[in-house]
């Protein structure tokens, strides 16, 4: 990940997470490639290096779901749908405020309060 503001930095992880959600979600939970569940084990790493302990906490507990699943042979009803809503919620609200946070930046430092 290239250096840049925090705004920019945290934007470009929270938009990478987004994308691998939208893989998985392409994907399936009954079908998920062994990539996808290695780039979200490491994107649990990554956001918590970055202080984003929720969102990491989050990712690796869908990661192990998924995991788990792919060794049951009947589908019965779990969480995952569940987290994965709350994951990409957490992700929208993170947009919005990476948003938010680089427009006050942007003013207050055009008018120098």
């Amino acid at each position: 990940m290239k250096a840049g503001s925090k705004e920019e930095v945290l934007g470009t992880l929270v938009e990478d997470a987004g994308n691998l959600l939208e893989e998985l979600f392409q994907s399936g939970f009954d079908t998920v490639h062994d990539s996808t569940l290695e780039s979200l084990e490491e994107m649990g790493e990554l956001t918590k290096q970055y202080g984003m302990a929720h969102l990491s906490e989050m990712l690796a507990e869908l990661a192990k779901g998924l995991k788990m699943r792919r060794h049951r042979m009947e589908r019965e009803p779990d969480a995952l749908a569940e987290l994965y809503t709350e994951l990409n919620e957490y992700l929208y609200l993170c947009r919005e405020k990476t948003a938010y946070d680089t427009g006050w930046n942007y003013y207050v430092k055009e008018d120098g309060c």
